[in-house]
């Protein structure tokens, strides 16, 4: 059977209990609207009203042992807010959160296991061993990694339906990229015979709970006809939906929509926009055809065979080969 391409979550931090689901936004911080719900439980009277008390806050109820306090000091020092990151100290603090069976931290942990840059080393095995605890406890997002884990074959045999378990779990609990992952299954015939009509229904679910690989495999299903209605416009404002969810590849394909006008009216400005913006976040594939638009004047864009060279040279140092191409192409070799 084919392969499905199941994703991880590790861009995406589980919250404290008593907060929203994971989301891709930023979570909220403490605050004396309401610090109960996130765990800062400062002293009464006491309520932190600035960024470096709540953390003194946090700090304090982390070493007296409540466990969401150290979770939320974590993603703090994880994405570096009031100071430079400190990624040491977010893994020590998730570790610390997750000793006290904090499913959320569980999960935060086997995250930062799987981080391969900023000086963080992939250890397959803790991922594992994290992500199985966070599951374990109800995390959603947990059972979600742990399925690609072995949907993957990344540290454990390749098991794919204790994989397809595992999405099922996560996606019913809230896990939009679970419900991705479940949706690839399907389509792909991984959880048994191809089934694009039940892909689509778990797409929905995971585009509705703000997974940009879930509104991308629909429009897609939708652009071929396969399980749903062929609807080159409802393709289009899925494209267009993952591309705002941060899905690079979506952006590349919503540009080169507005440039030819496929199933939307012809934009060439918002598709160099788009292009642009994706290329700058490190999208190969718009590199690529941002580079070709330049080169060829796709849809009126103003020929610049510069700044299509630059472009390719881009795409082609992030591995696109089409960007490789061009760049041959151009220098005459």
């Amino acid at each position: 059977m084919p392969g499905a391409r199941f994703l991880f979550m590790v861009a995406i931090v589980a919250l404290a209990p008593g907060c929203r689901p994971a989301s891709p936004d930023p979570p909220q911080e403490c605050s004396e609207r309401d610090p109960a719900a996130r765990g800062c439980e400062a002293p009464a009277n006491e309520t932190p009203i600035d960024p470096d008390s709540s953390a003194a806050a946090l700090r304090i109820n982390c070493d007296a042992g409540h466990a969401p306090s150290c979770n939320d000091l974590g993603l703090r020092r994880m994405e570096g807010k009031h100071g430079p990151p400190d990624l040491a100290a977010a893994l020590a603090l998730f570790q610390r959160g997750c000793d006290a069976r904090l499913a959320a931290a569980c999960a935060n942990l086997g995250a930062m296991h799987l981080r391969d840059k900023d000086g963080m080393v992939p250890d397959l095995a803790r991922a594992l061993a994290a992500f199985t605890r966070a599951c374990d406890g109800g995390d959603a997002s947990g059972c979600a990694n742990l399925g690609t884990l072995y949907g993957t074959g990344a540290g454990v045999p390749l098991d794919y339906p204790r994989a397809i378990s595992l999405f099922e779990r996560g996606c019913t609990g809230g896990s939009a990229q679970a419900c991705a992952n479940l949706g690839q299954a399907h389509e792909t015939g991984v959880a048994g015979q191809r089934d694009p009509a039940l892909a689509a229904q778990y797409y929905e679910r995971g585009c509705a709970a703000g997974s940009s690989d879930a509104c991308g495999f629909l429009g897609g299903l939708y652009a071929r006809g396969r399980g749903v209605p062929a609807n080159r416009e409802r393709a289009s404002e899925l494209i267009a939906r993952s591309c705002e969810l941060g899905g690079l590849d979506a952006c590349s394909d919503l540009g080169i929509a507005l440039l030819l006008g496929q199933g939307l009216a012809a934009d060439p400005e918002r598709a160099v926009r788009t292009l642009q913006k994706a290329c700058d976040a490190g999208g190969a594939r718009a590199c690529s055809n941002l580079a070709t638009a330049y080169v060829d004047g796709v849809g009126g864009v103003t020929v610049d065979v510069g700044e299509g060279l630059r472009l390719a040279v881009k795409a082609c140092e992030l591995g696109e080969q089409h960007g490789c191409q061009i760049v041959q192409l151009l220098r005459g070799h």
